[in-house]
């Protein structure tokens, strides 16, 4: 009876622990990474990365599809931005009530390494992790998984082209009307010029960024991680995206496998906008994941 006793207490001290779900991380600078962790005693991990806007993770309905499509009896893990937590009501497009520390820090360096951190820390609680995330948050995505070893597969859904200022020209082009496009592309040029030659930052707010972001994601290849991942990699992208350039995304995704990275799989969806909508009809966003 001792023995078996023993062996009890051995195998218990052995096995893996429990997630926590009410641990806390803290960032360099002594913020605190705020996060959320669904169903955390479940076997494997699923890190969803939201997209560009400036609401809490925990109001984006998307998550939760993306989620449902994968398998509700993982674990999830939503990650917070900098300065927001989910007392900020939900808004969709532009806002004047984004906090302020959110304007001031936020960027896709600090949300890659707010990833890195806490996969890091919940990683031995989980047979296998797998990142996911749409727009901003797929590029996250593969900035995380470019960062850490040991996880399962990335999923990429409508996320960027190389570059973050080629895309914002042509979602411009596509939905400003054209007795004012070239009033609004040089306007934005100007605006991307001023922010590559700053050494210093200045107040600006622009599509609910500020200049921390803008700085960062200007400066960024967005597709450089790709080549660097040695797990499976999903890109999905949408055809009729009018938020990021598909078919110079789909050449240049096409060129790193070439380039060698076959652990990476481009999948273009036909029909499908930046919503995974056909023209105004409902998402097919989980139908297309599952």
């Amino acid at each position: 009876m001792m023995k078996a006793y023993l062996l009890l207490v051995v195998l218990t001290f052995l096995s893996a622990p429990a997630a926590a779900a009410n641990e806390r991380y803290y960032r360099e600078d002594g913020t605190e990474i705020r996060y959320y962790l669904d169903n955390a005693d479940a076997e494997n991990l699923l890190v969803i990365f939201q997209g560009s806007d400036c609401n809490s993770v925990r109001h984006m309905k998307s998550v939760n599809t993306i989620w449902e499509a994968f398998d509700t009896d993982s674990a999830l893990l939503t990650i917070e931005k900098y300065g927001i937590d989910d007392s900020l009501a939900y808004a969709s497009g532009e806002r004047d009530d984004c906090p302020a520390d959110y304007l001031q820090y936020d960027t896709m360096a600090q949300r890659i390494n707010d990833g890195v951190q806490l996969i890091e820390a919940l990683r031995s609680s989980y047979r296998e992790i797998t990142l996911a995330g749409g727009s901003e948050g797929g590029s996250i995505a593969i900035g995380v998984a470019s960062q850490i070893s040991n996880f399962h597969a990335v999923l990429a859904l409508n996320s960027c082209s190389s570059s973050f200022q080629h895309d914002v020209e042509f979602s411009i082009q596509q939905t400003v009307p054209t007795e004012h496009l070239d009033e609004v592309l040089t306007g934005f040029r100007q605006f991307v010029k001023q922010i590559k030659n700053s050494d210093e930052p200045f107040p600006v707010e622009v599509s609910g960024h500020g200049y921390a972001f803008w700085k960062d994601a200007l400066a960024r290849d967005l597709l450089q991680p790709l080549r660097e991942i040695d797990a499976p990699v999903l890109v999905m992208q949408s055809a009729d995206d009018k938020s990021v350039d598909p078919e110079r995304t789909r050449q240049e995704v096409e060129e790193i496998i070439a380039g060698g990275a076959t652990n990476v799989e481009l999948e273009m969806m036909l029909g499908l906008d930046q919503g995974f909508r056909y023209s105004s009809d409902t998402s097919r966003l989980r139908e297309k994941i599952e």
